[in-house]
């Protein structure tokens, strides 16, 4: 959990159920432990396109293997929005793991 530990008091900036509901890479929050207000590292940005990327080749993958199965259109579209749903949740636990916190100078929280 080394990510998600605060620049300043170095104890957990907030539980995953938090980071879930409010942390956006421009927004500012609080530390959870010393109220430090802190911005997500701009290193979130470089991972939001590797896991778009990845996104993309393994829907693209999906989609021609349906294509030549002959699979009807609906199972298509439930599988996708499947994927799309489990992706989005995936990127921001790895975003909670892997990308730190840096202080934010002069940010309001929103």
């Amino acid at each position: 959990m080394a990510a998600n530990v605060c620049p300043k008091c170095g104890k957990s900036v907030m539980p995953y159920g938090r980071f879930l509901r409010e942390a956006e890479p421009y927004k500012v929050s609080a530390c959870e432990s010393c109220g430090a207000m802190l911005r997500r590292s701009p290193k979130v940005y470089l991972l939001l396109v590797v896991m778009s990327v990845l996104l993309a080749i393994i829907g693209l993958g999906l989609f021609l293997l349906m294509t030549q199965a002959q699979t009807p259109a609906w199972i298509g579209i439930v599988l996708g929005v499947i994927l799309v749903a489990v992706w989005i949740l995936l990127t921001n636990y790895l975003g909670w793991r892997l990308v730190g916190w840096v202080p934010a100078e002069g940010g309001k929280r929103t």
